[in-house]
């Protein structure tokens, strides 16, 4: 069974968008706006422990899990099912001309 690529890139980009989202809104109302962000800011440009973070933090994990869940699908695509044998064989022996 192939995978549809964007399909695919859509939904783990959704997914790994609101996974961020909800983690941001988790650590903001456990600890509080001061919380440390520890790796994920280094990774995620401007993102912080804040509302604003949440967003900002949403829109890097939806551009980071397409890319990650496109190259997934690719890769699972071309493991699982090698491409198609070309449909017309261009053998010049076989066609009859004289080289």
């Amino acid at each position: 069974m192939r995978l549809q690529t964007r399909a695919f890139a859509m939904a783990t980009g959704a997914l790994t968008s609101a996974a961020v989202f909800m983690a941001t809104l988790l650590a903001l109302a456990v600890y509080g706006r001061g919380a440390p962000a520890g790796l994920v800011a280094g990774v995620l440009f401007g993102y912080s422990v804040s509302v604003e973070g949440a967003f900002i933090g949403a829109m890097w994990g939806y551009a980071y899990g397409f890319l990650i869940g496109a190259a997934f699908a690719f890769t699972y695509n071309i493991a699982v099912i090698p491409p198609a044998p070309p449909l017309v064989e261009w053998d010049r022996a076989d066609a009859g001309e004289e080289s």
